[in-house]
C-alpha cells in the first residue's frame, strides 16, 4: 500500500501519534504526493474547536482520497466532544474523499497555559469557577497522549485499513 502522511503539531502530541501510526505502517511505501497514495494520514492539532489553520489548508486540498484522520485537544477528554471536532476537522475537506477512520484524544498543554488560566483567575474573580474547570482540565491532558490512547489509536487505524 502507498500511504501519504501530513501532520502538523504544535506541541509534539500529533506527533506522536504519527510516530506510532507510521510504525504501523511498516513495509507500506510511503509518498509525497496524496493524489499517489492508496491513504492519506493526515493528522492536526485543535485550534478552537476545528483542526489547525495549516492542515484546513491540507485538508481542502485534498481530491478523491481515502483519508484517516487523527488528531489532539488540549481541551475536553469526552469522546462525544472529540467527535465533533473530528466532524468540523472532516468539513473542510471536498465531498470527493471518503474518511474511511479517525482518531482524537486529548494532549498535553504547554505550562504557559495553566499559568494564563491562573492569572485570569485572579483577575475575573467572579469566573474562578470556571478557571477552576479549565486548571483540572489542564492537569487531566498533562499525561496525554499516554499508552492506552496509542493503543487505541492502532486499534482504530487497523481496523480503518482493514477496510481499503
Amino acid at each position: 500500500m502507498k500511504y501519504a502522511m501530513f501532520v502538523s503539531s504544535a506541541t509534539g502530541n500529533t506527533r506522536l501519534l504519527a510516530d506510532t501510526l507510521e510504525k504501523e505502517l511498516k513495509g507500506d511505501v510511503k509518498v509525497e504526493d496524496p493524489a499517489e497514495a492508496d491513504l492519506v494520514l493526515a493528522g492536526f492539532w485543535t485550534d478552537k474547536g476545528n483542526a489547525d489553520k495549516n492542515s484546513r489548508k491540507f485538508l481542502k486540498s485534498l481530491k478523491n482520497c481515502k483519508v484517516f484522520l487523527f488528531g489532539t485537544a488540549g481541551f475536553g477528554d469526552s469522546q462525544s466532544y472529540f467527535d465533533g471536532i473530528l466532524d468540523i476537522a472532516s468539513a473542510n475537506m471536498s465531498e470527493s474523499n471518503e474518511v474511511i477512520g479517525s482518531f482524537m484524544c486529548q494532549g498535553k498543554m504547554p505550562q504557559s497555559v495553566r499559568d494564563e488560566y491562573n492569572r485570569l483567575k485572579e483577575v475575573v474573580p467572579d469566573q474562578g469557577a470556571h478557571y477552576d474547570l479549565m486548571i483540572s482540565n489542564f492537569d487531566k491532558a498533562i499525561s496525554h497522549p499516554d499508552e492506552t490512547d496509542l493503543e487505541n489509536l492502532k486499534a482504530a487505524f487497523v481496523k480503518a485499513k482493514a477496510a481499503l
